[in-house]
């Protein structure tokens, strides 16, 4: 497309439009001038001539009326009156060159001053035969008539326009005419009009200089607005040296470019706030995410920890429960070994076989509370370590941190009972020792030995109660184990869920860095 020139760029630009408003107005005034004054002066020089050769022709029909006043007065004859007007009218010039002349009946000429060979004859003898009847036409008002028409001019070829004016004198039948050439009217016209042009020409060139001078003044503080918009340039200040709508245009702009400097300025700073929060955000989201997932693996330890203890426990409550029977297997047998101590060296025999039994199950009793032990201290332990790492959770670990202080609780009611039990069962040792002798002894004394057995028997089954209670406190904490279990898989599902959540905010830290770079590229767009 080819480059407009710099003339079309002016009509199109600012300037261009208020030089073409300016000249509007002159141009119009030349249109008016040349289609309406200078036709309007033209008429007004035609219509002075026009009364002027009026008045003539009026002054011709005064002259001839005085002397047909004289005719009718019996002064003088008409022959004599009117040879006296056709005299004094062929003398008669104005303007130096122009005269009248009189037209009798039928268009004869009665008197031509220029042309006297032309008196007396006929228009056809003349030539003249339309304007001869343009002339009656025109007098027969009153008042008279005006005739255009063309004329030859004494000395020069061709024809040239000329206005006349005619008008009946009725008491002798004449037309009296005169008329005069209006050519130089042209000539004259011509004259006013390349004045009146140079003129127009000459105050439109004075008010194209003042206003492609004001258009200047008005559109340099634009030119610069727009080359300061252009660039981008917060710091251009537009200099204000007048009054009016332009200077509060330039004030306008200036408080404008203030404002938006502030505006920009405050947004590269909290662009740089946003880029150094987004580095934060997303070191904060690879430290959460390392967390989340120590949490993950230390909540699957947990939790196959707790399944084994799980395990450990149902073994323990079946060993007890086994014990249980024992001892009140045992029990009975004391009872009957009591019953049978009458009987004889056999039924001590007997007993002493059982308190060898007795001894064997106090051994693994022993053994069961152990651990037992063991296995409280581990709860314990496990407890302690699951208390740790909800507490390193946060908000996430609360629910598992009551679950493990409950844990710790059993177990610390489990390491307690468990002493309590080795205790009567070191106890139970002791009487099961004592009894291996009492049996030695029962062979000599068995009413001695009947009585130890009882309170063997007693014995044995406060063992067997202990052993129940023990039996329900395994089974309160595999249960406790399994809602354990239940939250350990929860808190897994939960760390997950924290792990979406942290790629998340990993994600839109990326993005919140990606805007602070757009609006760091933004910014830099703008001179500050």
């Amino acid at each position: 497309m080819a480059k407009p020139s710099r003339f079309a760029e002016f009509i199109h630009s600012l300037s261009g439009k208020i030089v073409a408003l300016t000249l509007l107005p002159v141009v119009l005034f030349l249109v008016l001038l040349g289609g309406y004054v200078v036709p309007r002066i033209r008429g007004a020089i035609l219509d002075g001539r026009r009364t002027a050769i009026r008045q003539m022709v009026d002054l011709v029909m005064t002259v001839a009326t005085r002397f047909d006043q004289d005719v009718a007065a019996g002064r003088m004859t008409r022959e004599t009156a009117q040879e006296k007007v056709k005299e004094m009218v062929s003398a008669m010039r104005y303007d130096q060159t122009n005269y009248f002349l009189i037209q009798g009946p039928g268009g004869v000429m009665v008197m031509h001053p220029l042309r006297p060979d032309f008196n007396g004859k006929s228009p056809e003898a003349l030539g003249t035969t339309k304007l001869a009847a343009a002339f009656e036409k025109a007098a027969e008002d009153p008042a008279g008539g005006y005739v255009e028409y063309e004329f030859a001019k004494p000395g020069q070829t061709g024809t040239f326009p000329k206005t006349g004016f005619v008008r009946r004198f009725a008491p002798w039948g004449w037309v009296i005419a005169t008329s005069l050439y209006v050519d130089d009217v042209a000539v004259e016209m011509r004259a006013v009009s390349f004045a009146l042009v140079g003129i127009s020409l000459l105050v439109s060139l004075l008010v194209g200089y003042v206003a492609v001078r004001s258009a200047r003044r008005i559109t340099r503080p634009l030119a610069q607005l727009v080359t300061g918009l252009q660039q981008g340039d917060l710091s251009r200040r537009i200099e204000v040296s007048s009054q009016d709508e332009i200077a509060q245009a330039a004030e306008a702009f200036n408080e404008y470019n203030g404002r938006m400097k502030t505006i920009v300025q405050e947004v590269d700073h909290f662009a740089e706030r946003v880029a150094s929060g987004s580095m934060e955000l997303a070191a904060s989201s690879v430290e959460m995410a390392t967390t989340v997932s120590n949490i993950a693996q230390v909540s699957e330890a947990l939790k196959e920890a707790g399944e084994g203890v799980s395990k450990a426990m149902d073994q323990v409550a079946g060993n007890v429960d086994a014990m249980a029977e024992r001892t009140q297997a045992t029990g009975t047998q004391a009872g009957q070994a009591v019953r049978e101590a009458a009987q004889g060296a056999e039924a001590g025999k007997s007993a002493a076989t059982g308190m060898s039994e007795i001894q064997d199950v106090t051994s693994s009793i022993v053994k069961a509370v152990q651990v037992i032990q063991d296995i409280a201290r581990q709860t314990n332990l496990l407890s302690l370590n699951a208390a740790i790492e909800a507490a390193k959770a946060g908000a996430q670990g609360k629910g598992f941190a009551v679950v493990a202080e409950e844990v710790r609780k059993l177990a610390e009611r489990s390491r307690t009972s468990a002493l309590e039990i080795e205790e009567l069962i070191q106890k139970a040792q002791e009487t099961v020792g004592a009894g291996v002798s009492g049996v030695q002894a029962t062979l000599r004394n068995l009413e001695a030995i009947s009585t130890r057995i009882t309170t063997i028997a007693t014995s044995i089954q406060e063992v067997g109660g202990l052993s129940e209670k023990q039996a329900a406190v395994t089974r309160d904490v595999t249960r406790m184990m399994g809602h354990t279990n239940d939250r350990l898989a929860q808190n897994a599902a939960s760390t997950h869920e924290l792990s979406a959540t942290v790629d998340e905010i990993s994600h839109t830290a990326e993005e919140l860095a990606k805007v602070s770079h757009g609006l760091k590229k933004v910014v830099s767009n703008f001179n500050l």
